[in-house]
């Protein structure tokens, strides 16, 4: 989980995704009514986000980025649990032990991770955002920044402490927290909840077709010109190559799915010849062993988003027990030994482009 959150807008050509590549789909037969393009990028919740509208409206596809453009940006002030917003300022309260109001959306997100939270065993877990905090991956963009490892008394003072979501309380929309080590940190949630309230969006502006993208993690309406949006995810052993061999699966999605990926290589340092990515385990403190990416398939692009950080933590040995209670269907787990795992609902959707047999978990 991390908490990297800015909001600048940038007018770029659509770039090479980090989890997944949108593949060209076949040709619509000549019958199917052809729909303009409408495309905006933006930089918010850390990474780069592409909005992309299929329609013949252009007054209701531009006033639907506009609007995401304008949602985006305030949640972007709300949700930022270090600057000066409404979940910085409960972050103080809760340092000081005191209790706070704050906004109903915040509120909601924190009702919605304590259900999570408790589904993962503890796995989901945005109370830990003082220890997401030491790892420091919001300085990755800055250059100048020199990388060393958080000092491990520091993290095993956190991690003893063991915050959780359910040791905070919400009373007539005061909000408290049993222990002053709490912060929240909703990195691993927040894009998907933000992608949800897109698609709402959209669809207040009629607008039917569309695909959102936020760094790879996405949610789609209707199709592309009467084909399914396909979808190449990104192999976590190739991620700096330009070829197809950089592609281990593809999937076609359908109209109101959400595909999310969680993976070492999405951010990451190296010190001392040893790769730190940013997907901490509660448990440890640490990154989290054993996995290389998730894949998570879901209607609910929230529950994707908190779902495919759970099953990466949960590794090998738990992931399967994990998607299970977080009612998930749909998963790919590759392993740090070159191992594929299927649901077997996600073996019947999904294209593997790779020579790994992969292991069907019932």
């Amino acid at each position: 989980m991390h908490g990297d959150f800015y909001c600048k807008y940038l007018l770029l050509p659509l770039f090479a995704l980090l989890s997944v590549i949108l593949l060209s789909a076949c040709q619509p037969s000549s019958n199917t009514p052809q729909q303009s393009m409408y495309q905006q990028q933006l930089f918010s919740f850390g990474t780069l986000i592409d909005i992309n509208i299929l329609s013949n409206d252009k007054h209701h596809a531009k006033q639907a980025i506009a609007d995401i453009s304008r949602e985006f940006e305030q949640l972007h002030t709300r949700w930022h649990p270090w600057n000066y917003g409404a979940l910085a300022l409960l972050n103080q309260h809760f340092s000081q032990s005191a209790n706070s109001q704050t906004t109903p959306d915040i509120i909601k997100l924190i009702q919605d991770s304590q259900l999570l939270s408790e589904q993962s065993n503890g796995l989901f877990n945005p109370a830990i955002g003082r220890l997401i905090q030491l790892w420091q991956f919001d300085q990755l963009e800055d250059e100048k920044h020199a990388f060393k490892l958080p000092d491990p008394q520091a993290i095993q003072q956190l991690v003893s402490v063991k915050p959780q979501m359910q040791n905070i309380q919400i009373h007539n929309n005061e909000v408290s927290a049993t222990k002053m080590e709490i912060a929240l940190d909703f990195g691993a949630f927040a894009k998907g909840v933000a992608i949800e309230k897109a698609i709402k969006l959209l669809k207040k502006n009629s607008i039917k077709n569309a695909l959102i993208n936020a760094g790879g993690d996405l949610k789609v309406l209707g199709d592309k010109n009467g084909k399914p949006w396909r979808i190449g995810i990104k192999n976590p052993l190739k991620t700096q190559d330009s070829s197809t061999k950089a592609i281990i699966a593809a999937i076609e999605l359908k109209n109101n799915e959400a595909l999310f990926t969680s993976g070492s290589y999405e951010r990451f340092f190296e010190f001392q010849g040893k790769h730190y990515h940013h997907i901490i385990d509660p448990r440890t403190g640490y990154p989290a062993q054993g996995t290389l990416s998730v894949t998570v398939l879901s209607e609910d692009a929230a529950l994707a988003d908190a779902a495919s950080t759970a099953l990466f933590i949960a590794g090998p040995e738990l992931w399967s027990e994990i998607a299970k209670k977080m009612h998930i269907q749909y998963v790919m787990l590759m392993t740090d030994d070159n191992k594929i795992y299927l649901t077997p609902a996600m073996a019947e959707r999904i294209e593997l482009l790779t020579d790994i047999r992969p292991i069907i978990v019932e």
